[in-house]
């Protein structure tokens, strides 16, 4: 995501959350209803991710393509341990510590720029890595999975969200692999935990819904963020008509 977009979309959804929030407060884990997520695919289903392992103040968390932190304020909100996300560029990095800020999470929330494939980490400094809907974005998705088990401890917990490709589906600046397990078991983790949640994929708040699609209106009269609508309606025809799934893995590092 360009620097331009990234500041601009976190400036959207600040607005249109603070609009919609004047009925209602938001929920303290989506402080911005999960509206810097791009799939749409729904928040519940990191209940079950965060099933293995124990998440207290004390767990460190690397949350590794967070962008603009959505997944990271919900870590830190919902489970209460520390979290660092990593984004792209400096921007996106900058643009969501301000949302974190404002959602008033900066003390267990940091975002860093950072590439995936070179962390600027130590060794086995994070208890748990989550990766979200992030590697087929990534121009070396092994060579992030190997930075991942370095500085994942031992006997530390990697948690992996993917959509995965059920048939050929296109969508800009992402591949789709077929098998989500055969990059992590390349890598070197153990004791992998697969559970397809495609059926329950679908978010069940009214109310993120209702924020979505007023997002995407939104979109649609921002030309600068031509290209954040386009990814996110592509994502969602492709989840919608069967194309892609959404499958969890849980594994290990020995």
């Amino acid at each position: 995501m360009p620097d331009v977009p990234a500041a601009r979309l976190a400036a959207v959804i600040q607005e249109l959350v603070r609009a919609h929030a004047a009925s209602a407060p938001t929920p303290r884990a989506l402080p911005y209803l999960g509206l810097e997520q791009r799939s749409g695919t729904g928040f519940h289903l990191l209940d079950a991710l965060a099933a293995r392992g124990i998440f207290r103040k004390y767990e460190h968390v690397l949350d590794l393509g967070a962008g603009l932190g959505g997944t990271s304020r919900w870590l830190a909100a919902r489970l209460g341990c520390a979290v660092v996300g990593t984004a792209p560029s400096a921007a996106e990095a900058v643009a969501g510590s301000e949302l974190t800020r404002r959602a008033r999470l900066g003390a267990q929330v940091r975002l860093v720029p950072a590439a995936e494939d070179a962390l600027p980490f130590r060794a086995g400094c994070f208890t748990h890595v989550w990766i979200l809907e992030v590697l087929p974005r990534l121009t070396q998705p092994a060579a992030s999975l190997a930075e991942a088990m370095r500085v994942l401890r031992r006997g530390g917990t990697i948690a992996v969200q993917e959509l995965v490709a059920a048939r050929a589906t296109a969508v800009p600046g992402w591949r789709f692999a077929h098998d989500p397990t055969a990059a992590l078991r390349q890598a070197g983790f153990v004791d992998l935990e697969v559970r397809d949640r495609t059926l329950e994929a679908e978010e069940r708040s009214s109310r993120v819904i209702a924020a979505r699609a007023r997002l995407l209106a939104r979109l649609r009269s921002e030309a600068n963020l031509a290209g954040v609508l386009a990814e996110r309606e592509a994502l969602a025809r492709a989840l919608d008509d069967g194309a892609l799934r959404v499958v969890q893995v849980l594994a290990r590092r020995p």
